[in-house]
């Protein structure tokens, strides 16, 4: 799988061609308007920028990724059916489920190899986190993708029912945490440190947090490697708990994760 097409060039789309093309992949890129395929001109790794579909599939890509708006999937999906005999049909679109996919595709649907990746906008720094699950790829096909997605971020292979919990962790979450920095930078100010400052050690702090997390411990023993008796951080810890931290948090999550 080293020639992909990315199709849609918006914030996602643009994050994998990115991605893609610093993992040694060639990158064909299409996009409906030139006006956002400019912004890739001369980027190493994308061999082709085209607002020509046709063109782009006659270079036979091995993995096509739909990086298109929701409203738009099913109808680019139907386009580029005619390369699911050779190629991989994936797509990034939160709602586009296996079935729908496969629906799309019209006959091809039934034997084509489906991938569906749902992934956060983090993926435009390259610190995102990539939900996926498949159809009809062998593990070694799998890992491969992974392989290649490990630029834009975090690749998890999660069972496709439970992706609407996952995407509240990974995806609504983002903005769980953004509230808790703004959070963080008021309480800061009333005591005297400017906002600037504030977000950046916050920031800090939660990429430090993630750093010994990503070791595999688990959360409450780090909290008591950082909470010492009658100290000031378990008053802290007791405070948020008091106003209702964690259970706000799990509603929330709760709340964002989509019926089945």
């Amino acid at each position: 799988m080293e020639r992909v097409l990315v199709v849609g060039a918006g914030n996602i789309g643009g994050a994998m061609a990115r991605g893609l093309a610093t993992a040694g992949v060639e990158v064909l890129l299409y996009n409906r308007s030139a006006g956002r395929l400019a912004a890739f001109e001369g980027v190493d790794g994308i061999a082709m920028r085209t607002t020509a579909l046709p063109e782009a599939l006659s270079a036979r890509p091995s993995l096509i990724l739909v990086c298109v708006e929701g409203c738009a999937v099913d109808a680019m999906l139907a386009a580029v059916a005619p390369a699911a005999d050779t190629a991989v049909i994936g797509s990034c679109a939160a709602a586009s489920t296996l079935d729908n996919m496969a629906a799309a595709l019209g006959e091809r649907g039934r034997t084509a190899r489906l991938l569906r990746v749902l992934p956060n906008i983090a993926d435009t720094c390259g610190a995102g986190v990539n939900l996926i699950a498949s159809r009809g790829l062998a593990d070694g096909d799998l890992v491969h993708i992974e392989h290649l997605l490990t630029p834009t971020g975090v690749c998890v292979p999660i069972d496709e029912s439970l992706f609407g919990a996952a995407m509240s962790l990974s995806s609504c979450g983002l903005a769980y945490v953004f509230r808790y920095v703004r959070a963080c930078t008021e309480a800061a100010v009333q005591l005297g440190i400017d906002p600037a400052t504030a977000v950046r050690l916050t920031a800090a702090t939660l990429g430090g947090a993630a750093a010994m997390l990503a070791d595999g411990a688990h959360p409450e023993v780090l909290v008591d490697r950082v909470t010492t008796p009658g100290g000031l951080t378990i008053k802290g810890l007791n405070a948020m708990e008091k106003a209702g931290f964690s259970a706000a948090v799990m509603a929330g999550i709760i709340a964002s994760t989509p019926a089945r």
